[in-house]
């Protein structure tokens, strides 16, 4: 997959540009708030027809305009595609592939694939599950639409049993049809991920061994409603969750929300055995979303026949150098975008283009 071009208007702090970028390596620099992430945005919104910035469309819009347009340019799976996404306040936005309106995101995933890497991601394994469990379902979301879907309606239907529990003398019966289909959706989603999970393990190892020199073995675990989910018990799922959810009816109706589902589920990483979140050092713990990021990288290209694009935001000056070493070496495939403030780390490229960036605009463009 190949991004060729970008136009912007009104978006974020471009007034209106137009970029043409290298099939290989594109190093976007300059200082910091001219509007280099921005560009990695404007691409991943592309992939799922949403920011991973923010849920309010609103706020991509440049300050004291009332409309934002964004267009790409693309080659995927043997085609050359073009996208437009058009952003009003106070309206929906409005998606086109090919002049062809895009009403559900799930009718865009998988077109144009990304993995996205910032330095907030290097915090994965210490932090909360939320943002682990946002980061797996973003990759298996443009791998199976169905997937994606599942995941949107799951939401929605837990929005309504959460507004449910709140009344006083909730109705039971809408709280058993709700309870029915989240079940069936939670054993859907838990299943996706471990399955998953279970993908990127088997290549992640791999990386893992080659960056420690054959010391350290990584391993993941999925946590399904508090039940650890292996080759043991996975084809056991349904009645383990179903069991679970009985379980924990009560002390929803008690507590007023909602406990049961996939929305608290958590992924676990060991090294040799032991927690990397209790027992792994923060340099581990680093090594280790590292490892994992590129392995998404590897299973897409498995799964789909073609590297996803690979957007890097000024990762680099969060790595020592030998890490920053390793992820130049193992992402030689693809075509990626780094964000940087500076340029001369990358002077030894032999193949790429620089893109320098200043107040929303593209001053320099330099190919190698």
């Amino acid at each position: 997959m190949i991004v060729e071009k970008l136009k912007l208007k009104n978006f974020r702090n471009y007034e209106e540009q137009e970029i043409e970028f290298d099939k290989r390596i594109n190093i976007i620099y300059g200082n910091n708030a001219q509007g280099k992430t921005n560009i990695l945005e404007a691409i991943y919104l592309f992939s799922l027809g949403k920011s991973n910035r923010t849920s309010k469309d609103v706020e991509m819009i440049k300050f004291g305009e009332e409309k934002g347009e964004l267009s790409i340019d693309f080659f995927s799976k043997e085609r050359n595609l073009s996208g437009q996404i058009f952003l009003e306040k106070g309206k929906r936005k409005k998606i086109f592939l090919n002049d062809i309106p895009v009403k559900k995101n799930s009718e865009l995933a998988g077109t144009l694939n990304v993995v996205f890497f910032g330095p907030e991601y290097l915090s994965l394994i210490k932090e909360g599950p939320k943002k682990r469990r946002k980061n797996l379902d973003v990759m298996i979301c443009q791998l199976s639409p169905l997937y994606l879907s599942a995941v949107s309606e799951f939401k929605k239907l837990n929005e309504q049993k959460s507004f449910l529990l709140k009344d006083e003398r909730p109705d039971k019966t809408l709280l058993e049809v709700l309870n029915e289909k989240i079940l069936s959706l939670s054993i859907y989603i838990s299943k996706m991920r471990y399955e998953y999970i279970k993908k990127i393990e088997k290549i992640a190892k791999e990386i893992q061994l080659e960056i420690s020199a054959g010391e350290e073995i990584l391993s993941m675990s999925y946590i399904s409603n508090r039940i650890r989910i292996d080759e043991k018990n996975v084809d056991n799922l349904s009645v383990l969750s179903e069991k679970r959810m009985v379980e924990l009816n009560g002390r929803e109706m008690k507590m007023r929300e909602c406990i049961f589902g996939p929305h608290r589920d958590d992924i676990e990483f060991f090294i040799n055995g032991n927690e990397l979140k209790s027992f792994g050092s923060q340099g581990q713990q680093k090594t280790a979303v590292l490892v994992q990021k590129i392995a998404e990288i590897e299973l897409f290209f498995e799964e789909t026949g073609e590297y996803p694009v690979l957007l890097l935001d000024d990762i680099m000056s969060e790595l020592d150098t030998k890490r920053q070493e390793f992820v130049i070496n193992k992402i030689k495939k693809g075509q990626i975008f780094i964000t940087s403030t500076d340029s001369e780390k990358f002077e030894s490229l032999k193949a790429g283009k620089f893109l320098k960036i200043e107040k929303g605009r593209l001053l320099e463009c330099t190919s190698i």
